[in-house]
């Protein structure tokens, strides 16, 4: 089983991937700081879901710490390329999130579902 403590350092090492990617001069921003990409749609799907597995105590920071990271892409959009977007943007963003927490959330109940399940022999 995966620890907690590794689980939180691979869901604060992957915010601050997406954040370190937006705000990139590489060609990796024509791929990933578009802001109707799906490809952000799914990072930040799965950075909601990284964070509920690595958070499954505390919903309501889990949420916290999307929205967080969705301003914070948001402020590095906006410095990388000046501009912030739409509201629409945002809302994309946040909806993301909330789908990555609430599939984390499953994948939660699940490992301790399987967990608690005894052997057997």
């Amino acid at each position: 089983m995966i620890s907690d403590r590794f689980l939180k350092i691979i869901a604060w090492t992957y915010i601050a991937a997406l954040i370190g990617v937006t705000l990139a001069h590489f060609n990796w921003q024509a791929t990933f700081g578009n802001p109707f990409d799906i490809f952000r749609a799914a990072a930040l799907c799965i950075a909601g879901m990284l964070a509920r597995l690595a958070y499954p105590q505390s919903p309501s920071f889990t949420c916290l710490l999307m929205i967080g990271s969705v301003l914070a892409l948001s402020v590095s959009h906006l410095l990388a390329n000046g501009n912030y977007g739409s509201t629409l943007d945002i809302i994309v963003g946040m909806t993301s999130g909330l789908w990555g927490i609430m599939i984390g959330s499953m994948l939660s109940k699940l490992i301790i579902a399987t967990s608690k399940r005894p052997a057997s022999y």
